[in-house]
């Protein structure tokens, strides 16, 4: 058998093996066992922590002493009334949210944004109560519907009918208003029984937007007074009972009733002047 050329050998890139690195050995065999074991307990392991989840707490010390902390702020709405506008606090988890409004200070603006009047601090917002129902809202209707629904095409003759008109603006989707289409209807009818010269309605500001619109209404329910057709303001905050609002509904009445009187007054005392 020829050997090959030695230089020609040095460039053979497949070489084999010696044939003592191929034969099998007790101790290759106690290798290759311990090292599958290692490996399929550290695959185990790892298996394991990515499938196995933990919860950890750190406890972070403030070393703030005061126990109120002062943040500064800035933000302008100029479409917006302050009275819709509120400020909230939240903790790091979002269960425990805190209402800081009160601490608040508004400014009035002019139409390029510039500051004009201090308007002070808000007051601290208490809870507006509710009424219950023992009937439900359509029970309510079977003796046919106190509030009138307005649109916008009747909304101005609506206001004419009487001379005092009380209207809730409401959007269907909003809990609270909701929660006041019971007692707006029993208002109505109370109103009715009374015999009182107000005209009681309600907008869907969904369905008569541009109505709504117009009438500048931000914030759902928003329950407004109207004298002459001309709106009063500001508009009603008080509680959203059937007392609350038939209390405040007879002191409407009594100062239009005054200033009637104080009109009539004055004008008689003019024309004797004359």
């Amino acid at each position: 058998m020829n050997r090959p050329n030695s230089g020609l050998a040095g460039l053979d890139f497949f070489r084999r093996i010696p044939t003592d690195l191929t034969e099998a050995t007790s101790l290759g065999a106690i290798m290759s066992i311990l090292c599958l074991v290692t490996m399929f307990l550290l695959f185990t392991s790892e298996l394991l922590a990515f499938m196995t989840t933990d919860v950890t707490t750190t406890v972070a010390m403030d070393t703030h002493l005061d126990k109120t902390l002062r943040i500064n702020f800035n933000v302008t709405f100029h479409a917006l009334h302050c009275d819709y506008l509120s400020v909230s606090v939240w903790d790091a988890l979002g269960t425990n949210k805190q209402n800081i409004t009160k601490n608040v200070e508004k400014w009035q603006l002019d139409s390029e944004g510039k500051k004009r009047i201090f308007s002070g601090r808000n007051k601290e917002q208490r809870e507006v109560k509710h009424d219950t129902h023992d009937k439900s809202f359509q029970e309510m209707h079977e003796n046919g519907v106190q509030a009138v629904d307005v649109q916008e095409s009747t909304f101005d003759s609506f206001l004419h009918e009487k001379e005092n008109a009380f209207v809730d603006f409401y959007a269907p989707w909003c809990i609270w208003c909701q929660r006041l289409h019971p007692t707006w209807e029993a208002f109505a009818e109370k109103v009715d029984e009374e015999g009182m010269p107000i005209s009681v309605g309600k907008v869907d500001c969904v369905k008569e937007s541009k109505l709504c619109a117009a009438q500048k209404v931000n914030a759902f329910p928003t329950l407004r007074w109207f004298t002459n057709g001309n709106a009063v303001q500001p508009d009603y905050k008080s509680d959203r009972t059937v007392n609350a609002l038939n209390a405040f509904a007879a002191r409407k009445l009594e100062a239009t009733e005054k200033f009637k009187d104080w009109e009539k007054k004055a004008k008689e005392r003019g024309e004797a002047g004359n």
